[in-house]
């Protein structure tokens, strides 16, 4: 990446977890001064106005702010965490280095980075599963949900999850950051999408959350062992890693930053 400047990297967020949850591990990026910009999703699927709002829509707001940098020629590092994966994998289509050099253009997505989550995997996967028409998903528990394949619907985040997404905080702790949890549009969780990570050539990385109570270690090793040439990194954490232990999530991203800006991935 020669004469370019410095990766870029953008975090796609989870259900519920508006930008603000990115705070801590952003301000050690950027205090790194490893990554260049250091951005976190806009997602318009998430808020009480988020009514509507698809996948689609999520993809669209994550290329809009990474174009005036990839327009410049930065590459990127997009980061998925729990259903950011989604939107995250899916805004590399038509936008990876080697694509937009075929078009005879600069910049793009380098690598993209799962943690603590799915990866679409199969034709018609959601964010919940595989989306066969007329047939139910079977929702995790900590999502309250409305009847599902009806338009207009928001997901609430079930008291449950309190617990299965802070696990590794003081209850105090987890109470601050369970009630500061947004709304998600339940279209967005639905999206089928046919675009896989078999479909395009790319390093993947997998962060993996070995205390994980929403998404069992297990499931994500699973879902990890099945993205062709995944490399895989553990955290002792729960399924909000970045918040939890923010230190570690940096020297990991910067691991990967070497890994995917090495020579010979070229």
């Amino acid at each position: 990446m020669s004469d370019s400047p410095k990766p870029g990297v953008i975090f796609s967020g989870g259900a519920f977890h508006s930008a603000h949850f990115f705070d801590a591990v952003k301000q050690r990026l950027e205090d790194a001064n490893v990554f260049d910009p250091v951005l976190v999703s806009a997602h318009p699927s998430l808020g009480n106005n988020s009514r509507g709002k698809t996948l689609w829509d999520d993809v669209e707001a994550l290329r809009a702010q990474m174009t005036p940098y990839v327009d410049a020629g930065t590459e990127f590092i997009v980061v998925g965490h729990s259903y950011g994966g989604f939107p995250g994998f899916a805004a590399t289509e038509g936008w990876t280095v080697e694509q937009r050099a075929a078009a005879g253009k600069k910049g793009g997505i380098r690598a993209v980075v799962f943690n603590a989550g799915p990866a679409p995997l199969v034709r018609g996967s959601t964010a919940v599963g595989v989306f066969v028409e007329g047939q139910q998903h079977e929702y995790p528990s900590f999502f309250e949900h409305g009847p599902q394949g009806e338009k207009g619907h928001l997901i609430h985040p079930a008291r449950i999850s309190k617990h299965s997404f802070y696990n590794d905080f003081d209850d105090n702790k987890a109470e601050e950051l369970w009630n500061t949890l947004v709304p998600h549009s339940q279209e967005a969780i639905e999206t089928p999408t046919n675009y896989l990570v078999t479909d395009v050539d790319l390093p993947y990385y997998y962060i993996l959350n070995e205390q994980d109570e929403t998404v069992p270690p297990e499931l994500q090793q699973t879902v990890a062992s099945a993205i062709p040439g995944c490399t895989v990194f553990k955290i002792d954490a729960g399924h909000t890693s970045f918040l939890s232990q923010p230190a570690r999530f940096v020297e990991i991203l910067q691991s990967i930053k070497e890994d995917a800006f090495a020579a010979n991935r070229k």
